[in-house]
């Protein structure tokens, strides 16, 4: 009797503290729900502000603010320009017909339709404002264009050819486009830049027969328009490419006779356009600080 007793009294409490503890649903006991369960949890501390990624500020903010202090603190620099230029000139026609005149050969290879050369200078910027640099510039060419025709009587070959020549000197300026459009990531940057440029030097044509040099125009010969990009702001070494157009157009006092012999007696002048691939290599002066961490690089 004392025994059944017992053990009544052992299962009502039993009883009872199943009724408190409740019962886990069919859900939660699959491992693919519990799995849930913890990226809800981890979703909902995210939106209440509990997790330390929540807090961290956007990293473009202090990109942007890092370029625009870089760009208010650059420094004079130095540097060498290069380019491959593709150039129409437009006396290149009287070259054509002087050689087509030659009734007595045929034309084998004709005068090269576009001029490839290589443009190289020297080059020194001065940052006046955030957003503006102005720059010095020099700029020197040469280019020679060939033709062969075939002499019908001897068979021999006869090459026609000209030379162009360039030395100019150039003041411009380079506008680095703002910072809200200049980049996303706080790195490299685009800009817009214009050169007026004067002849100097040696600057002509010249061929078989002789030459024609050009005089020097106060006014200047041509200009070029540049857009490109910059690679680095602070770094004392960088570069920056870019696509140019060019227009220059030269006079001189002799006539086209001392350069092409059946030419008009008139006053040379001819004009050669340019579109080139630009590349830069700079040396910045100055001590260049990280806006960041403000250590010395």
């Amino acid at each position: 009797m004392k025994l059944s007793a017992y053990l009544v009294l052992v299962l009502a409490l039993c009883s009872v503290h199943a009724q408190n503890v409740p019962a886990p649903s069919a859900a939660d006991s699959l491992p693919a729900f519990k799995q849930d369960s913890l990226k809800t949890a981890t979703i909902r501390a995210l939106e209440a502000g509990r997790s330390a990624m929540g807090a961290s500020p956007a990293p473009t903010v202090g990109n942007a603010d890092s370029l625009e202090t870089k760009l208010r603190h650059r420094h004079p620099l130095i540097g060498l320009t290069g380019s491959f230029a593709f150039a129409n000139l437009s006396a290149r026609e009287l070259f054509v017909n002087h050689m087509n005149a030659d009734t007595s050969a045929s034309v084998l290879q004709p005068l090269d339709p576009v001029a490839i050369y290589f443009p190289v200078g020297l080059l020194v910027a001065f940052p006046v404002l955030p957003y503006l640099d102005l720059w010095l510039r020099t700029e020197s060419f040469w280019n020679r264009s060939s033709g062969l025709s075939r002499d019908h009587a001897s068979q021999s070959t006869k090459e026609y050819w000209y030379v162009m020549q360039g030395n100019l000197a150039g003041v411009g300026a380079r506008y680095l486009i703002p910072v809200s459009l200049l980049s996303v990531n706080g790195q490299a940057g685009l800009y817009a830049a214009y050169t007026r440029f004067w002849s100097f030097g040696p600057t002509g044509l010249y061929s078989s027969h002789g030459s024609v040099r050009a005089k020097m125009n106060p006014a200047g010969v041509g200009s070029e328009i540049q857009v490109g990009f910059q690679q680095d702001f602070s770094k004392r070494w960088t570069w920056t490419g870019g696509l140019a157009y060019t227009t220059l157009s030269f006079e001189s006092t002799s006539p086209w006779t001392k350069v092409i012999a059946d030419a008009p007696a008139t006053s040379a002048n001819w004009t050669l356009s340019s579109l080139r691939l630009c590349l830069q290599g700079f040396y910045q002066f100055g001590t260049n600080n990280s806006p960041v961490s403000g250590t010395k690089k």
